[in-house]
């Protein structure tokens, strides 16, 4: 695993041992980079469910400069600290430890961002329903921002956005389907 282009481009990552944690193939990191580019140069980054961070980093990279990592286990939070810290990027990027919903209610809930990114543990997806209708009522996403989901091709997005307040493209690659959500 890897940063695929920007300022730390090539610069290796690591990610936890087992299968807690799935961390986006590099196929699909960049698919998703390859449609959103060029991100917004200073851009607010919220990355749900961050597992190593890479996706966080990855916009950093680019020009991010307001980045969050919230995940709610131990394991990927010591990793995302890891992470960071070979790349020297401690006091840059934000890793939370605590589960996502406690996150957007707390404090991430003034925030406002132009890319979140959600790639929830394994068929979760009435969690991720849930995060998204939070997202959506807390108005978290700037008028112009991107949600952007890594799931599996079974979830049915329908019963958590409408699409006729949203704009929705997807992008199958394998067993995954990439959501790039904006507002009408």
């Amino acid at each position: 695993m890897r940063v695929i282009s920007g300022e730390f481009k090539s610069r290796k990552l690591i990610a936890p041992k087992g299968f807690k944690t799935r961390p986006t193939l590099d196929n699909i990191k960049e698919t998703i980079f390859n449609i959103i580019s060029p991100i917004r140069l200073n851009a607010s980054v919220l990355d749900l469910f961050s597992g190593t961070g890479q996706i966080g980093i990855e916009f950093y990279s680019r020009g991010a400069k307001d980045v969050y990592l919230v995940d709610s286990s131990r394991e990927a939070i010591s990793v995302i600290n890891k992470n960071l810290e070979s790349l020297k990027l401690n006091d840059e990027i934000k890793p939370m430890k605590m589960d996502a919903i406690r996150a957007l209610k707390g404090p991430l809930k003034e925030k406002n961002f132009d890319y979140i990114f959600l790639d929830p543990p394994y068929k979760s997806h009435e969690l991720l329903n849930e995060v998204l209708k939070l997202i959506i009522s807390l108005d978290l996403l700037e008028e112009k921002g991107s949600i952007i989901i890594e799931e599996n091709k079974d979830y049915d997005l329908s019963e958590a956005i409408s699409t006729d307040d949203f704009d929705i493209d997807t992008r199958t690659i394998g067993d995954k389907i990439i959501f790039f959500i904006k507002r009408c």
